[in-house]
């Protein structure tokens, strides 16, 4: 990890944030985040690993400072901004020439983020009421006998012991007249 103490005069904070995120951005390999909430991909990286990705079109002309760039191509919708990698502090200005970019991307016609949300609160709502139906609280009683089978089958539960790792020990200190855990009788 890099630490710098960055200086009060704003030529030096800048030059001392470069550093660090040069030195930051060096350390770092691409990072890839998906979610699936909000249908969203991005890749956040330096220059080299975006285009080393394939995921910048040829003849590309990157930004300056915090302009954000879109673009669509093919089914997707791509947005290109600059970014402050994570854990650097700091004044905005002072990152405006780093090279740490975040690109997102989203499918093109896709459902939007109310859509997304609505149809997701409709699931939500439709299993809750399953859930509270006579066929719902049915499955519950039959799931909750099958544990309840499960855990006072003294077969099972010494078949379970002999898995290591499967039954956590037990709190406390062992009693002298207990067998080992994984032990049988």
């Amino acid at each position: 990890m890099v630490k710098a103490t960055i200086a009060q005069s704003p030529t030096a904070e800048v030059a001392v944030a470069s550093n660090i995120i040069s030195a930051a951005s060096n350390a770092q390999e691409l990072i890839i985040y998906i979610n699936r909430a909000i249908d969203i991909t991005e890749y956040r990286g330096t220059r080299a690993m975006l285009e080393g990705e394939g995921v910048i079109p040829a003849d590309f002309e990157w930004p300056d400072a915090y302009s954000d760039i879109f673009w669509e191509s093919g089914k997707f919708k791509y947005w290109l901004r600059r970014c402050r990698p994570d854990g650097a502090k700091g004044k905005s200005k002072a990152f405006a020439d780093c090279d740490w970019w975040s690109l997102r991307w989203v499918l093109l016609g896709g459902p939007d983020l109310h859509q997304k949300r609505i149809a997701t609160m409709a699931q939500d709502l439709a299993a809750e009421i399953y859930r509270w139906s006579d066929k719902g609280r049915d499955e519950w009683n039959r799931m909750y006998n099958r544990s309840w089978g499960a855990k006072t089958d003294e077969k099972f539960q010494a078949f379970k012991a002999l898995i290591p790792g499967l039954v956590p020990p037990k709190r406390g200190r062992a009693s002298k007249k207990s067998a080992p855990q994984g032990v049988v009788a």
